[in-house]
C-alpha cells in the first residue's frame, strides 16, 4: 500500500503538470486569436493618442500597457508590441510636462494677479514656487526684485525688506552675469515692471539702496549706490528722492555734533567754570563748529539739489515751500548773522559737482567766530546759533509729500515709473 500510494502520488502530480502546461499554452493562444480584443484596444489607442489633455493621454499609457500585458508574447503582433514599447515612455514623459506645465499654469497665474494687483504677498508666495522649475526666469526674477520695495516705498511698510533685497540682489547679479532679456524690445519683467535693461539696472540699484537704508538701517550699504544713480543714473540723476535721501543723512550726522557743541558752550558758560578750563573748551568748540559748519554746507547742497530737480507745478508747491523753508533754516544756522543770501548760496552749490556722500565731511573755519562773547581773560567763545531740527523737528524725509515726478525728499512715495 505505501509503495502504491508514492507511486500514486507521483503519478498524480505528474498529471498535473501536464495539465497545467496544455492550459496555460491553450490561455495564450486564445489571446493571440483574440482578435476582436486586439482591435478593440488598438481602436481605443489610436482615438485617445492624437488627444492632448491630461486625462486623454494618462487613458492613452493605460491602453497602450494593457495590450502589451495581454498579446505581449503573440508573435504576429510582434511589430505592434514593440511600437507600443517605444511609445509609452514617450507618451509618460508627455504627462510630464503637461502635469508640470498645469502646475505652472496656476502659479503664473496667482504671480500675474499678484503683480496687477500690487500684492507682493502673492507675488513672493507664487513666484518662489515658480523659480523651484524656472531658477533663471528674469521676468519673475525682476519683479520680485522691485515689488518689494515700490510697495514700501508707497505705503511706509517694510516687511518686504528681506524678500526685496533678497531677489533685488539676485536680479541684478544674473544681469551682471549676462541675463537675456527676451520680450520684445529688449524687455524683462512683468506688467508694470517690464523694461529694458539699462532702466532695470537702475531701478534695480534704487530698490537696493531704499530697502537697505530704510528697511535695514544700513546706510553703508546704501549711500553709495545712492550716489551712483545721482552720477548717472538715468532718470534717477534728476530725482529728488535721491538728494532728499542724501540731506537727510546729513541732517542724521550733524545731531550729535550740535548736540557736543551745546554741552560745551553750557558749561563754559556755567557758573564756577574756571577761566583755565573756558579757554580749554574754547579750543574744543571752534573745531566742532567747523565741522557743524561743514555738515550744514553739505545739507543745503543736497537739499537744494532735490529743490532744483523738483518740477514746478501746482501739485508739488507744497513740497517745494516746505523744502525751501528747511533750507532757509538750515542757512541761518550756517550764517546766523546774513539775512539773505540761500538763493545765491544754492545756485552756487549746485552748479559743482555733487559731493560723494560716503567722503569725509571737511571742517568750514569762518574768518570770524559766528558769535562771540568774551570772558573776563578776553578770550573769544564761538557761540553758534542753537543748532534745530528743520520744519517743526522733522527733516526731509517726513515732510510734505510732492506730486509724481517728485517724491518726500527721502523716497517716501511710490517711486515714479519711466
Amino acid at each position: 500500500m505505501k509503495t502504491v500510494f508514492r507511486l500514486s502520488g507521483l503519478a498524480v502530480l505528474s498529471a498535473a503538470f501536464l495539465v497545467f502546461a496544455p492550459a496555460a499554452s491553450f490561455a495564450q493562444d486564445q489571446n493571440c486569436a483574440d482578435t476582436d480584443g486586439q482591435t478593440a484596444l488598438y481602436t481605443k489607442f489610436t482615438e485617445l493618442y492624437p488627444k492632448t489633455d491630461l486625462p486623454s493621454r494618462k487613458e492613452a499609457v493605460n491602453t497602450a500597457k494593457s495590450f502589451v500585458e495581454k498579446y505581449g508574447s503573440c508573435e504576429p503582433l510582434k511589430e505592434q508590441i514593440d511600437y507600443f514599447k517605444k511609445a509609452i515612455p514617450a507618451l509618460e514623459d508627455a504627462i510630464k510636462k503637461i502635469e508640470e506645465a498645469e502646475w505652472l499654469k496656476v502659479r503664473i497665474t496667482r504671480f500675474d494677479a499678484g503683480v496687477k494687483g500690487n500684492n507682493p504677498d502673492e507675488v513672493y508666495v507664487a513666484g518662489k514656487e515658480i523659480l523651484t522649475k524656472q531658477p533663471d526666469n528674469m521676468n519673475i526674477i525682476l519683479s520680485m526684485g522691485l515689488i518689494g520695495a515700490y510697495q514700501s516705498n508707497a505705503a511706509n511698510n517694510y516687511k518686504y525688506t528681506t524678500d526685496g533685497l533678497q531677489y533685488a540682489n539676485l536680479a541684478l547679479g544674473k544681469i551682471n552675469a549676462g541675463a537675456e532679456f527676451t520680450k520684445i524690445g529688449g524687455k524683462a519683467g512683468a506688467f508694470q515692471f517690464e523694461m529694458t535693461k539699462p532702466d532695470a539696472i537702475n531701478e534695480l540699484k534704487y530698490a537696493i539702496a531704499y530697502l537697505n537704508y530704510y528697511g535695514k538701517k544700513d546706510k553703508t550699504a546704501a549711500l553709495p549706490l545712492y550716489y551712483e544713480l545721482s552720477q548717472g543714473g538715468g532718470n534717477f540723476k534728476e530725482d529728488p528722492r535721491i538728494y532728499g535721501t542724501i540731506g537727510d543723512y546729513y541732517v542724521e550726522q550733524r545731531k550729535p555734533i550740535a548736540e557736543e557743541i551745546r554741552l560745551k558752550i553750557t558749561e563754559q558758560q556755567a557758573a564756577g567754570t574756571t577761566e583755565e578750563r573756558k579757554v580749554a573748551l574754547e579750543a574744543e568748540i571752534k573745531p566742532l563748529v567747523a565741522l557743524f559748519n561743514g555738515y550744514n554746507e553739505r545739507i543745503l547742497d543736497a537739499y537744494g539739489r532735490a529743490y532744483k530737480v523738483t518740477k514746478e507745478t501746482p501739485a508739488n508747491k507744497a513740497y517745494r515751500d516746505n523744502l525751501y523753508k528747511i533750507m532757509q533754516d538750515v542757512y541761518k544756522n550756517r550764517f546766523p548773522d546774513k539775512e539773505s543770501g540761500l538763493d545765491a548760496f544754492i545756485s552756487q552749490a549746485v552748479a559743482k559737482p555733487f559731493p560723494n556722500p560716503t567722503s569725509v565731511v571737511e571742517p568750514v573755519q569762518d574768518a570770524e567766530p559766528v558769535k562771540t562773547t568774551t570772558t573776563t581773560t578776553g578770550a573769544a567763545t564761538a557761540q553758534p546759533v542753537a543748532p534745530s531740527a528743520p520744519a517743526n523737528g522733522k527733516t526731509a524725509a517726513t515732510t510734505a509729500k510732492p506730486a509724481a515726478g517728485g517724491a518726500k525728499t527721502a523716497a517716501a512715495t511710490k517711486p515714479r515709473r519711466k
